[in-house]
């Protein structure tokens, strides 16, 4: 079983994704993945024909986040609880467009 440990260093808290395991008698961490300073900072692939609705919804500015919410949602990427940031990010070198939901 996974779960979210923050990790405090001078210059800020970062958080981590672990999981425990054993070894011998000892319990052991091991880093799934590293979160960031943000724990609830999802990055997803998407197709270019899934990014429209979302697109259109930021460009609008208009849209509430109930809204945001519900685009995504349709789409399959329920967010649960206060959505607080979403972008689309091009990277032209890969060709690759990603998702941001904070």
């Amino acid at each position: 079983m996974s779960f979210v440990r923050a990790i405090k260093k001078p210059c800020g808290t970062y958080y981590a994704l672990v999981e425990n395991y054993r070894e011998g008698k000892k319990v052991r961490q091991r880093v799934l993945k590293y979160l960031g300073k943000s724990p609830n900072l999802r990055e997803i692939s998407v197709d270019p024909s899934q990014a429209g609705p979302i697109a259109q919804a930021i460009m609008s500015g208009t849209a509430s986040t109930d809204e945001v919410k519900e685009i995504l949602k349709a789409i399959g990427l329920p967010v649960i609880g206060r959505l607080k940031q979403v972008s689309l990010v091009y990277n032209p070198p890969l060709g690759k467009l990603t998702l941001r939901i904070e």
